[in-house]
């Protein structure tokens, strides 16, 4: 009985340190559990270079577009079939019968990062900096015979005020269109018309959009982590979004790797989602599962500085440029050097963007070739240049990015220009993405490798960018005729399908055909492989991607 005595307070001892014990194990388990269920969707995702700017009003380039399309929104955004779907706006707007007036309503939960309110004001407020000459926009004339007075205000001729934007209360906007605009709502997913926090951007000043807390976001997603020029950032759900339950992931986090090979190491080692892939590899990976092609709608040309300030080049001869385009063999380009589902292209509107509008006869397919390869040609017009110019040879510095795709092709274009064209020398110079887009845009170069998605689904998108002084020309190229065509499509002609489509039709064979202001290469495919686990992240054949629904399966 005694020794029983003594071993019984062992026991219970023991039973209740067992007990805790299993407690603890039960509490731990149920911790990891949840840790579970609670960890991080995250996407690991790779860029081709730095970010080059982040305002939406300043943005010049197609990085910018599609890195402020992950983290701004305007009144709409593109759905997953891209077409344009209600976003700031809570409704279809109010239009009166000449389609010339609309009304929209500001959604109510429509916030800043900062929690402040989007208001109808911030869409004034930025579509008038938008415009203002004082501003240098880029884009500022995607509003060019678009929203009334825009025109005359982005030439000096009228005050800012007299654009056709009002704030009649917070939340509702009025917008007054110069003429009918068949595709006004895609216009609206484009950045250059997204809103801005005045207040905001007054009290950063020339820090706002130069890193990530000199930035308020209204868009699926914040920018974190970005310095202004580091190699990495991400993009963290944007917890004020009014539609923050349908954004799937936590974070996506970006790496610049330029190289290819090395985002294909990454991929490999599950440290990348989703890779690009040049020529090399689409051999290799070409029958694996993850492996994917997409006909985008980006185009890439060379442009080609005829001059500015009244100066003129040797490249403002019509026949250097007609040589330069005819020695050319896209199809080495495109199928050899690429090999990833690119197109060759003679003209600069792609193919699957627009269609005849009374026989559906696609615009690529209608306008046909405009250029075309004949190395016998290009001599002719290379002497014939050459002797106008008084010259027995030329030099010429051909500016690209430093990705591994870009310099690949330059070394190719350097390769065919100097095997058929005697007396020609190219210098390829390779700089980083944000100093070729400083080239471009300040027009500091003398060749460059260059091109242009669109913004929207009409030739529109592409041809207005060369109109005289366009910030997109760059080129120096400036002709009445042409400009008038492209404007008179985009105000008279609006409402009248044919006219504006044939207008639309001469304008292109005037800008490749008759002035070879471009040297069109190819229609951008795109070969890549993407984890399985990874859907619903959206590309489109025009416009920025759109990563508000991509998500990961755990």
């Amino acid at each position: 009985m005694n020794d029983i005595r003594k071993i019984l307070p062992v026991l219970l001892l023991a039973l209740i340190m067992l007990a805790a014990c299993s407690g603890e194990e039960q509490e731990e388990s149920a911790a990891g559990n949840n840790a579970n269920t609670n960890e991080e969707k995250v996407v690991q995702l790779s860029a081709p270079g730095e970010i080059p700017g982040l305002d939406p009003v300043m943005a010049d380039n197609n990085f910018s577009f599609n890195v402020i399309n992950q983290v701004f929104e305007g009144l709409y955004r593109l759905d997953e079939d891209g077409k344009p779907q209600l976003a700031m706006a809570a409704s279809e707007p109010e239009v009166t019968d000449d389609n010339r007036v609309y009304t929209f309503e500001i959604r109510e939960d429509a916030t800043w990062s900062d929690g402040s309110p989007v208001t109808a004001d911030d869409f004034e407020y930025a579509w008038k900096k938008a415009v203002n000459p004082e501003t240098g926009a880029a884009y500022g004339p995607q509003f060019e015979e678009i929203v009334a007075g825009a025109t005359e205000i982005l030439i000096g001729e009228k005050p800012v005020d007299e654009l056709g934007v009002e704030a009649l209360n917070e939340k509702t906007l009025q917008v007054t269109l110069e003429e009918p605009v068949p595709y006004f709502k895609d216009l609206l997913t484009t950045a250059t018309f997204f809103p801005q926090p005045e207040a905001f951007i007054e009290e950063q000043g020339e820090k706002y959009a130069t890193t990530s807390e000199h930035t308020l976001y209204n868009g699926p997603f914040v920018l974190e982590d970005w310095n202004g020029t580091g190699n990495t950032w991400t993009y963290a759900k944007n917890d004020t979004y009014w539609d923050k339950e349908a954004v799937n992931v936590d974070k996506i986090e970006v790496n610049v790797v330029k190289d290819t090979q090395t985002a294909v190491d990454l991929y490999e080692n599950d440290q990348l989602a989703r890779v690009d892939l040049t020529g090399e590899f689409v051999d290799q990976y070409g029958s694996d599962d993850a492996y994917h092609t997409f006909l985008t709608g980006g185009v890439r040309f060379l442009k080609m500085n005829q001059g500015k300030d009244g100066e003129t080049t040797d490249l403002a001869n019509l026949n250097i440029r007609k040589a330069l385009n005819m020695a050319l063999d896209r199809d080495v380009i495109a199928n050899d050097i690429l090999n990833n589902g690119s197109e060759v292209l003679y003209g600069t509107v792609p193919r699957g963007v627009a269609e005849n509008p009374e026989t559906g006869e696609d615009f690529r397919e209608e306008n046909g070739p405009l250029m075309h390869y004949d190395v016998e040609q290009a001599k002719e017009h290379w002497q014939k240049g050459l002797e106008e110019l008084g010259k027995d040879e030329l030099e010429f510095a051909l500016t690209t990015s430093d990705s591994s795709s870009s310099v690949t092709v330059a070394e190719n274009l350097k390769h065919q220009w100097e095997s058929a064209l005697e007396g020609l020398t190219v210098t390829v110079k390779n700089v980083p993405p944000e100093q070729s887009v400083d080239a471009n845009v300040n027009q500091n170069y003398e060749l460059i490798l260059t091109g242009w998605s669109g913004d929207y689904q009409d030739p529109m998108t592409y041809l207005n960018l060369f109109i005289t002084d366009s910030p997109g020309n760059h080129t120096g190229y400036s002709d009445e005729a042409y400009d008038e065509l492209v404007l008179k499509s985009k105000s008279s002609l609006a409402d009248k399908p044919m006219e504006r489509w044939n207008a639309l039709l001469e304008a292109e064979r005037k800008l490749i055909e008759e002035s070879a202001v471009l040297v069109p290469l190819y229609q951008s495919g795109t070969a890549y492989l993407q984890k399985d686990n990874v859907t619903n992240f959206h590309t489109y054949k025009v416009s920025a991607d759109n990563y508000k629904w991509i998500d990961i399966a755990e």
